[in-house]
C-alpha cells in the first residue's frame, strides 16, 4: 500500500510537473503571438516611399512596397485575380497589371489578407500571417544586415559585420517560373511553372540544365521527371536544336562560363533596345516563353 501511494505521488507531481511546463511553453508562444500581431499593426519601414531596402527592424505589410533604384521592379504583397490568397513577390513597377517575375511563399500563401515581412533583429527575413504564424523565410545560417530589391530584379540580403558587401542570400538562386536577364543557370537551379495562370504554387513543368550528363544544354520536364524538349548542346553561338537564338537582335547572347565543376548559364538583353520586360518564362503549359 505504501508503494502505490508513493508511486501515485510521483505520478501525480512528474503530471503536475509536465503540465506547467506546457502551460510555459503556451504561454510564450502566445506572448509571441501577440508581440507579432502589435508589430504587424504598427509596421513601419525606413524603406518605404520609393526606397529599395529593408534594414534589420523594418517589415512591409499590405500595399506597402520597396523599389529598385532605376525604377523598374518592386517589391510587396499581391494577390492574384479572383483569389483570397496573398504572396510576396517581385513584379515590373510601370506596369500597371502586375506581371510578377518571383514569388516567395508560392506554395504557401497567406489566407484571407496580406500579412507582414519582417526583418528580424537576427538577421533573417520572415513572412509572418495575421496570427503570427510563420509561412516562408529563407532561412539562413549567415546573419544579415539588410535586404534590397536590385535594378535586375534581384532581391538580395547583404553580410553583417565584415560580411555586409557579401550577399548571404538572393531570389535569383531560387527562382520560379521566370529567368531574368543577368539571372545564373547552373545545375540544380531551375525554372518551375506555376500552376495555373492565377495560382503561383508549383506546377508541373520545369526548365533548367540537362542533368543526365555534363552536357551544357538546357531540357525542359514533365512531373519533375520526364524530358519532353531539350535545347541541345551549346555550340559557342546558340543552341543545336535553336539556331534562330544566333539571329535575335534583342537577346543580345547566352553566355556560357565554364569551369572544371560547374557550367552556368545566363543571357543579356541587348542595351541598345530598352526592353524592360525581357524575360524567359515556363508557362502553366509547359510552354517556353521568350518576351521581348
Amino acid at each position: 500500500m505504501h508503494g502505490t501511494i508513493s508511486a501515485m505521488f510521483v505520478f501525480y507531481f512528474y503530471s503536475k510537473t509536465a503540465a506547467a511546463m506546457v502551460i510555459e511553453m503556451a504561454m510564450k508562444y502566445l506572448l509571441l503571438a501577440i508581440s507579432m500581431i502589435i508589430a504587424m499593426n504598427n509596421c513601419t519601414s525606413s524603406a518605404l516611399h520609393g526606397g529599395d531596402t529593408l534594414l534589420v527592424g523594418d517589415c512591409l505589410s499590405a500595399n506597402q512596397t520597396i523599389m529598385s533604384k532605376n525604377g523598374s521592379f518592386e517589391l510587396g504583397f499581391f494577390s492574384p485575380r479572383g483569389k483570397n490568397n496573398w504572396y510576396v513577390g517581385i513584379w515590373y513597377a510601370p506596369i500597371v497589371q502586375k506581371v510578377v517575375v518571383w514569388v516567395a511563399n508560392r506554395d504557401n500563401p497567406v489566407k484571407g489578407m496580406p500579412g507582414t515581412l519582417n526583418f528580424s533583429t537576427d538577421g533573417n527575413l520572415r513572412l509572418f500571417d495575421r496570427e503570427g504564424r510563420l509561412v516562408w523565410s529563407p532561412d539562413i545560417a549567415l546573419k544579415g544586415s539588410r535586404a534590397m530589391i536590385t535594378d535586375s530584379g534581384n532581391f538580395i540580403m547583404l553580410g553583417d559585420g565584415q560580411n555586409k558587401s557579401e550577399t548571404v542570400w538572393e531570389s535569383f538562386a531560387h527562382p520560379g517560373d521566370t529567368w531574368l536577364p543577368g539571372m545564373k543557370m547552373s545545375k540544380g537551379i531551375t525554372l518551375t511553372s506555376w500552376k495555373s495562370s492565377v495560382d503561383p504554387a508549383s506546377g508541373l513543368f520545369s526548365y533548367g540544365m540537362d542533368m543526365s550528363s555534363r552536357k551544357t544544354g538546357m531540357v525542359m520536364t514533365y512531373n519533375k521527371s520526364v524530358p519532353y524538349w531539350s535545347s541541345g548542346e551549346w555550340t559557342g553561338s546558340y543552341f543545336a536544336n535553336s539556331p534562330e537564338g544566333s539571329n535575335n537582335k534583342i537577346v543580345e547572347t547566352f553566355v556560357v562560363k565554364v569551369s572544371p565543376s560547374t557550367v552556368n548559364f545566363y543571357f543579356r538583353v541587348n542595351p541598345r533596345q530598352h526592353i524592360l520586360t525581357g524575360r524567359i518564362l515556363i508557362n502553366e503549359n509547359g510552354e517556353l516563353k521568350v518576351y521581348l
